[in-house]
């Protein structure tokens, strides 16, 4: 698909017109920041900060979704399908916990028609990162502040104009009556990449951490790290990766729903069976499973490594939890039991 070039009054007209046909959400100004709202006109739409608070992982995976419902009198009735989204400035780190998502949720064997119908009915519009926070490392886990998987129209911002990559028909359906870019569009691109890649310094080797991590499991290593975790949740949360969830069953004046919610490894009930038996009833024995799936189960189930680097859990952890020093001291604590033998 060719590279085009869009102005940014093009664009404004561009998301006018969508707010008019469907549900366009953007991030907007809050007292935190950023977050996800829908929006009327395109000028409701802010991309000063790095990123939103919150994930983008709701429009295909909502913190809570009604699965069933059911009349007064017991008989199911299908909830109503997704409608038609359009979700614009996402940004390429919460475009990549997407196509993770998706492809967890749907690949062969037990494809989840909650999270396919409701990715269907999305179009996800991203801009590429001009400037990193210090909590950024998605270049260290295979990401690209210009990277495009799970998107399906990539713009970069040129000053007045942005050059703009469709990915799949929908975006290629969006920008086909706009102007191909030229070379020198492509080489701006390709030097502004450049420019905030340098920015970010990690590198994690995921292949070598995933030959590391199953002969770590019952070191001590565990009760160290997670020393300080409080087991609030809110890096899994705010994980746009993080898949774990809950179905409740609720009755209000004669009528059930059956809805599924997020859930959080790191709660200490989240494992506990029904004989009471819990197999991680620790702080230490959560926090090992929160990093053993990002970096080595996600890997065997779905072939992509779960995290995404776009720093969150860092921003949010009350304790100062920061998941690339875990990353390095397991790392470096294999190299010291080597050398031991």
């Amino acid at each position: 698909m060719k590279h085009r070039l869009i102005t940014r009054k093009q664009l404004n007209e561009l998301l006018d017109r969508l707010a008019q046909e469907v549900c366009l959400y953007a991030p907007v100004r809050d007292k935190t920041g950023t977050s996800w709202a829908e929006i009327r006109r395109a000028d409701e739409a802010c991309l000063d900060e790095v990123n939103t608070v919150e994930p983008a992982k709701g429009f295909v995976f909502p913190r809570c979704e009604v699965l069933l419902r059911f009349d007064p009198q017991g008989n199911p009735v299908e909830p109503e399908p997704p409608p038609q989204q359009v979700v614009f400035g996402i940004r390429p780190c919460d475009a990549r916990g997407i196509a993770f998502l998706v492809k967890f949720y749907t690949q062969e064997g037990r494809t989840d028609p909650y999270v396919r119908a409701r990715r269907e009915k999305t179009t996800l519009i991203g801009v590429a990162c001009t400037r990193t926070a210090p909590t950024c490392f998605c270049l260290g886990v295979g990401g690209s502040p210009q990277g495009s998987e799970g998107l399906d129209l990539l713009l970069v911002e040129l000053g007045e104009e942005l050059l703009a990559e469709p990915v799949t028909e929908k975006g290629e359906r969006l920008v086909a009556d706009l102007p191909p870019a030229e070379e020198k569009h492509l080489t701006a691109a390709e030097e502004q990449r450049k420019k905030v890649e340098a920015e970010i310094s990690l590198r994690i080797d995921t292949r070598k951490l995933q030959e590391l991590l199953p002969g770590l499991y019952d070191t001590p290593l565990w009760q160290t790290l997670a020393l300080t975790c409080v087991n609030c949740g809110a890096c899994t949360f705010l994980c746009p990766t993080c898949h774990c969830f809950d179905v409740t069953d609720e009755t209000v004046r004669g009528r059930t729903v059956r809805c599924r919610v997020w859930d959080s490894c790191q709660f200490a009930l989240y494992s506990r069976h029904a004989s009471g038996h819990n197999p991680r009833h620790d702080p230490a024995s959560r926090y090992r499973n929160r990093i053993m799936d990002k970096f080595y189960y996600t890997v065997e189930q779905a072939g992509m490594v779960s995290c995404v680097g776009c720093g969150r859990c860092i921003i949010s952890c009350p304790a100062g939890i920061d998941i690339r020093q875990t990353v390095g001291t397991v790392q470096n604590s294999k190299c010291k039991l080597k050398n031991e033998k």
